[in-house]
């Protein structure tokens, strides 16, 4: 049967193995590495107290306790907070101004500045939302006891301070740990780049069977992204609660769209090692706008349709991810298929039709070459 002797071809070229099977598990490890820990502990932070007293020591003793943050230096003024956050020696300052203690203890308004290092959002956002939390809090203690040296007795001291309740529940990462949000979609991109990469080369050189060729090799790449989601649940212990059936199937039908794209390349380039390195600067530009860092219905709607109509990444990586992750029925994500399918049809038909006239268009040119020197 043609698709078993593809199926062999496949397996009888090492370089296929290395990039479409061993390349995603490489990265999955290597990647899943550097998220490791589960939380983002240790944040440097510098600390200018111009009050020292029992109120602002308090506050300063608040962030030193918590696990979160370590205090890397203490400055003694605004220039040297900010040398030390423009050096990276820390992530964030703590300003306390002068008479914040006496302010506070008269009812004066009176205020922490927080000032935070936004050039990795990451660090940033989590040092500000955990502050934020620690002076929330102080803050209410502060005016409960304020209120009960004035006599107000503690029930009503606190419900003065406090005048409502919230309660949170955070869904699918209650850790915030990250990892479990990025890496679903970067070995998703990293599949889409190897099976470029290892696809191209290989109906350049081999023009028969393309589209068994694209289902073997769609196949390979699909099961190589479920073992990395694996590898990422029991190794790394990313929280994946869905059907890796699912997310299999759908990342087939993604990797499949990707064949008339490849082929369009292919026949643009006419050159495997530019081929190769094209590919290579897809990876960065489709994942940037695919809506996974940066939310579809805020990117501007003339810009999203050309994204959608010219790359279908938009159309997987966030499903892929929430299959896994949320366990979402795959029904949900019926409009996305249906517009990966029709994606797929329209290049697939775009890019057959292009290689194959640049290809045949070749073989005659090489015909007549020999027809001359003969």
């Amino acid at each position: 049967m043609k698709i078993i002797n593809e199926i062999i071809k496949f397996f009888k070229q090492p370089k296929n193995i290395v990039i479409l099977v061993l390349g995603p598990l490489f990265f999955t490890f290597l990647i899943g590495g550097v998220y490791m820990k589960d939380y983002l502990n240790d944040i440097p932070i510098v600390v200018l107290d111009m009050d020292n007293s029992s109120s602002s020591r308090m506050i300063v003793n608040e962030f030193e306790n918590n696990d979160r943050y370590y205090i890397a230096s203490r400055v003694n003024s605004f220039k040297e907070l900010k040398y030390s956050i423009d050096s990276k020696e820390s992530h964030m300052g703590i300003y306390i101004p002068k008479d914040f203690n006496k302010d506070i203890k008269k009812q004066k308004s009176s205020s922490v500045a927080l000032i935070i290092d936004e050039s990795n959002i990451t660090v940033g956002n989590t040092a500000l939302a955990s502050a934020s939390e620690i002076l929330a809090t102080l803050n209410a203690g502060i005016n409960i006891k304020i209120l009960q040296a004035k006599g107000i007795d503690p029930k009503t001291s606190y419900d003065l301070a406090k005048v409502f309740n919230f309660e949170s529940r955070v869904l699918y990462d209650a850790k915030y740990t990250y990892k479990g949000y990025v890496m679903p979609g970067i070995i998703l991109v990293f599949v889409q780049q190897l099976f470029l990469s290892a696809f191209i080369p290989a109906i350049m050189d081999d023009r028969e069977n393309i589209f068994i060729k694209s289902i073997v090799y769609s196949t390979i790449g699909s099961l190589t992204y479920v073992l990395c989601a694996l590898i990422l649940k029991h190794v790394f212990h990313i929280s994946f609660t869905g059907s890796f059936l699912y997310a299999f199937l759908y990342v087939t039908i993604f990797i499949l769209t990707l064949v008339g794209p490849g082929m369009l390349i292919a026949a643009l380039f006419k050159d495997k090692i530019q081929v190769t390195q094209f590919t290579m600067l897809l990876s960065m530009p489709t994942f940037l706008t695919a809506g996974y860092v940066w939310p579809v219905e805020q990117t501007p709607v003339v810009l999203s349709y050309i994204i959608k109509m010219i790359w279908p990444l938009i159309y997987a990586i966030a499903p892929v991810r929430d299959i896994l992750v949320k366990s979402t029925p795959a029904g949900i994500f019926r409009k996305d298929i249906i517009c990966l399918m029709l994606f797929g049809c329209i290049w697939g038909l775009i890019g057959y039709n292009l290689f194959n006239r640049t290809f045949k268009n070749n073989n005659r040119g090489g015909m007549s070459e020999q027809q001359g020197v003969v």
